[in-house]
């Protein structure tokens, strides 16, 4: 695997980051890898909604910045003492992807010591606590398999920064965000750019420094990162609001319904997409707010298609719990 070799650039925005991803997948012809040395920065899923997820009061206090990332999944908060890290592949299989790099990925840290397990839809465990969660973006070009790493990250500022669902904690059965996640440093005799060395050269058949010009290029890309527009999203209107956790993750529904027709459908949450969400959401528009014509819908098109291990039945459960079928909405 070529690893690409950031050190000699020190810290760097999460967007540049993201941008190096987007420009690496431009002309990729073998697997990939690379460390992501940050400072502290709150990062979103594609398709969740930034007021919901993150405490913005707090992190405005605190000159925390926050970036949406173009895969699925949860936010995170990830600090100067972890470290982030990304696997680029041809592969497209979700289950190949995980078994190829986060495997290898367990391999280097047992050389170390440390025994590691998997859990749930993207964790990586230690003592039964999550260090590392993952997230794949699968493009025509390729695919991302991008995760943290919990070396020595203040875990009280983790849990200030962003906004708990409390389904997702209660579901877990733990009490607290920090009854379920580790730092690794007090099991390691590395400090976190030892680790960051030990890791790339685990990985590397060969290294790659980017040239001037790449490097241009990359902080092109990183623009759109940047733009409030892409980071704070919008705000679905909405006239009919229902969300629900699934094993697979949260999913929030807004319809908007003007004369019981609906006007836009937009799905939000932290699960992962197979193909993007609007193209499913679409198939709403203009459409009666009705279980009829909801239903004729989905006789021709899958939700499992769109998220990742979700059906049909959960998208009309959702609709029906939203009040699709009450006589108040035929005024709407």
């Amino acid at each position: 695997m070529k690893v690409i070799d950031l050190k000699a650039l020190g810290k760097n925005r999460i967007s540049f980051y993201l941008a190096l991803e987007e420009y690496l997948l431009g002309d990729l012809t073998e697997d990939l890898f690379f460390l992501w040395d940050i400072p502290s920065s709150i990062v979103i899923g594609r398709n969740q909604l930034l007021y919901g997820e993150v405490n913005l009061p707090f992190v405005r206090a605190h000159n925390i910045p926050v970036y949406r990332r173009p895969s699925g999944g949860g936010a995170i908060f990830a600090d100067e003492n972890c470290f982030m890290y990304s696997f680029l592949s041809r592969e497209y299989n979700r289950e190949t992807l995980n078994q190829k790099f986060l495997s290898k990925l367990s391999e280097a840290l047992k050389n170390l010591g440390l025994d590691i397990t998997f859990s749930g839809r993207n964790d990586l465990l230690f003592m039964g606590k999550k260090f590392s969660g993952t997230a794949i973006l699968q493009t025509p070009k390729g695919s991302i398999l991008h995760g943290t790493f919990l070396y020595d990250t203040d875990i009280a500022m983790l849990v200030e920064a962003l906004t708990v669902d409390p389904d997702k904690i209660i579901s877990k059965g733990i009490k607290s965000v920090s009854e379920r996640v580790i730092n690794l440093k007090p099991y390691l005799k590395l400090s976190k750019y030892e680790l960051m060395d030990y890791l790339n050269n685990f990985f590397a058949d060969s290294f790659y420094r980017l040239t001037e010009e790449e490097l241009l290029r990359v902080r092109q890309i990183e623009q759109k990162y940047l733009d409030p527009a892409w980071i704070e999203g919008k705000k679905p209107p909405f006239t009919v609001k229902t969300s629900r956790r699934f094993p697979y993750g949260k999913i929030e529904v807004f319809v908007n319904v003007r004369k019981n027709l609906i006007e836009s459908l937009t799905i939000a949450g932290d699960f992962f997409e197979k193909r993007p969400i609007g193209e499913f959401t679409e198939h709403f528009r203009n459409i009666p707010f009705s279980e009829t014509a909801v239903s004729e819908v989905l006789d021709k098109v899958s939700f499992g298609d769109f998220i990742e291990g979700s059906t049909n039945d959960d998208i009309r459960s959702l609709l029906s719990e939203g009040g699709i079928n009450s006589e108040k909405n035929s005024s709407l």
